[in-house]
Parts: structure tokens; C-alpha cells; sequence
């Protein structure tokens, strides 16, 4: 599960970073839900603290195609779900720092 109370600092994330799957790690839908296998051997799945599915976050995963910036990613997400553009930068930024320092992705 990403965890995102964990104490190190994340990465710094610009909105103009244009994320990529991490090249040694395996993402794939598992199930009908997405999966992440990084280098370090862990299994990541995208889950909110009670064990849901996240929603947004399994559609900002899928939307990550390494041509998308955050602001893109942003803004399709701003289109599908009712959210406020500062919560929905924050949480995106956050979250796709937390994936960087997982090594699921690569900015």
C-alpha cells in the first residue's frame, strides 16, 4: 500500500514534470486494480488508510503515459471529479512525489 504519512521528505514535484513508470518497475492492472512491482522488490498497490481503492489515485496512475505533465494530469482530473483546483494540484503533487520516492515513477 502507498503510504503517504511516511516521515522523509518527498521529492519536489513542479507541475511541469512529466512522470514516467519507473524503467525496472512493472505496473500492470491485477484484478481490476492497479499493481506496482519496483525494483526493491516491494508490491504497491494504491489504497486509502481503511484499504479502499483510491479512486483518484488509480486514475492519476493511469492517466501517467510520459507525454502528460502534472498540470495535465491535473486537469483531467479537475474535469472527473469534484475537487478544488488547490486540492487537487496538492494532492496530485503530493502523491506523485511519493510514487517518485517509491521508484514507481521517474520525473
Amino acid at each position: 500500500m502507498v503510504d503517504s504519512r511516511a516521515s522523509k521528505a518527498r521529492k519536489v514535484v513542479p507541475l511541469s514534470a512529466v512522470p514516467r513508470v519507473h524503467g525496472e518497475t512493472a505496473l500492470q492492472k491485477v484484478g481490476g486494480r492497479w499493481v506496482a512491482a519496483t525494483p526493491d522488490d516491494q508490491l504497491h498497490s494504491f489504497e486509502l488508510a481503511d484499504g479502499e481503492v483510491s479512486e483518484v489515485g488509480e486514475r492519476i496512475v493511469e492517466l501517467i503515459d510520459g507525454k502528460r505533465s502534472v498540470a495535465d494530469i491535473v486537469e483531467a482530473l479537475l474535469n472527473e471529479f469534484e475537487v478544488s483546483r488547490e486540492v487537487a494540484e496538492s494532492d496530485t503533487l503530493e502523491f506523485i512525489g511519493l510514487l517518485a520516492d517509491k521508484r514507481v515513477l521517474t520525473l
